[in-house]
């Protein structure tokens, strides 16, 4: 049975090409809607068939034809195909080169339908292979359990969580699913929320108040392995600029001691150690964060103290809002008990 995606245009929208806005309000890439094109009814305009180069008008239906639920085709290996690669471990689950799973930990899995995989990440596992953990990952835990239900699908976290960051990964288990929510333009609203434990005092904030940090992030040019926030590099340079990445977080504190806070996070976006750069920057680094704390820990910890423990979107398919809820980990408990 195939599956479609619809769109019916507002009024809003200004006279566009059908491909236009396929790439741009839909989330796909060439190659999908090229795919499309070419499968009975695959793009409609008011119920009827029409071309790529076809204007479309405010009050419009558009419906596009995806493939089979649950068939694996060959493009799905195709997965930079309007992905960035780096954000994606991608290896097929029944492809004999896939490395075997080799990892004690569990999988936890809060969701899944033919589209995504909503999964519990625990702290000290990461999420993509690398060379120091090839076969130890999260994707690799993610590639056994399809393989052992004998499902064909392409292996792709929608995003990743630092290796002692615990709480919720998604998986994409089908390209159309991946590059609509990968995608820059990415009509599916993604929330986040995590709790952290941070070093020093913060004055306890009042419900609804919540605390912004607007601080773009780049790679820091002597480090490649940590970011440093515009201010920390004089970031003026015009060789640098375009480098520069939007950065904002906005943080709430729940609880405040003499020597640590616990406070919730928001994300507006998602880079690299957004987290733990902008609460070191403001002199608030996140407890047992070896890379941007102290280097004297005061409290003893394995990794910083962080949980995703809230993440939310529009399905990438059928546009209905979904949004998961991990429970706090027990080390996570375990330390603030100590600490209390």
């Amino acid at each position: 049975m195939e599956r479609y995606l619809e769109f019916r245009i507002d009024e809003q929208t200004t006279e566009l090409k059908m491909e236009a806005f396929l790439k741009k309000n839909a989330g796909l890439t060439k190659r999908q809607i090229s795919q499309a094109k070419f499968r009975p009814d695959g793009i409609t305009r008011n119920g009827v068939r029409c071309r790529v180069t076809e204007t479309i008008y405010p009050g419009d239906v558009i419906r596009v034809c995806l493939e089979e639920a649950g068939t694996a085709s060959a493009h799905l290996e195709n997965y930079n195909d309007g992905i960035r690669s780096k954000d994606l471990s991608d290896f097929h689950s029944n492809r004999a080169s896939a490395p075997v799973s080799e990892t004690s930990f569990s999988l936890n899995i809060l969701y899944e339908d033919t589209d995504i995989l909503a999964v519990d990440k625990p702290a000290g596992m990461v999420t993509h292979p690398t060379g120091m953990h090839y076969t130890d990952s999260l994707s690799n835990l993610v590639a056994g359990y399809f393989r052992e239900k004998n499902e064909q699908v392409c292996v792709r976290p929608v995003g990743r969580l630092d290796q002692e960051t615990s709480g919720i990964v998604v998986f994409a288990k089908n390209q159309v699913a991946a590059s609509r929510l990968q995608s820059v333009k990415s009509p599916c609203k993604i929330h986040k929320q995590y709790l952290a434990a941070v070093s020093d005092t913060l004055p306890v904030d009042m419900p609804g108040v919540w605390h912004t940090l607007d601080l773009p992030l780049m790679q820091d040019p002597e480090n490649h392995l940590k970011m440093k926030t515009a201010a920390d590099l004089s970031l003026h340079s015009s060789a640098l600029s375009g480098k520069i990445k939007t950065a904002v977080t906005h943080y709430h504190t729940l609880f405040s001691s003499q020597d640590w806070s616990l406070i919730t996070l928001k994300l507006d976006t998602g880079r690299t150690h957004q987290i733990r750069v902008h609460m070191a920057s403001i002199n608030h680094p996140l407890l047992g964060d070896e890379v941007y704390g102290p280097k004297q820990k005061p409290f003893a910890t394995q990794g910083q103290v962080l949980h995703a423990g809230v993440l939310g979107f529009d399905h990438p398919i059928t546009g209905e809002y979904m949004e998961w809820h991990a429970d706090l980990p027990d080390y996570f408990q375990g330390i603030l008990k100590r600490l209390r």
